[in-house]
């Protein structure tokens, strides 16, 4: 069953020249996907979830930012086990553009 998981989080993206985003995404996208990681026992899961990502400033995610808080929304309850308060995690599109860290889920 598919649900809604809401986190903040503070993430930063990689500039170009280190693999980034060629150029900036508008507030509310849906082209990065989170892939975040899990341990069970002693092993590590990482898993890749479709994702919004919406800025609090609704200014766009732009190569190279630093610290910018975001809200992430993922429709899937899996993510809950993911995506934990202080879990760091990574943005993808086709390859690392990005990483983050949770500070803190949202009820929806």
């Amino acid at each position: 069953m598919a649900a809604n998981v809401k986190v903040r989080a503070l993430i930063t993206l990689l500039p170009p020249e280190e693999g980034g985003l060629p150029r900036p995404l508008p507030s509310r996208t849906r082209s990065l996907v989170v892939r975040g990681r899990h341990r069970e026992g002693h092993e590590m899961h990482s898993r890749p979830f479709s994702a919004a990502i919406s800025t609090d400033d609704e200014q766009p995610l732009s190569p190279g930012d630093r610290d910018h808080v975001v809200t992430i929304v993922l429709h899937d309850a899996e993510a809950l086990h993911y995506l934990r308060p202080g879990e760091d995690f990574q943005l993808w599109c086709g390859h690392e553009v990005g990483s983050g860290v949770v500070s803190r889920r949202v009820l929806v």
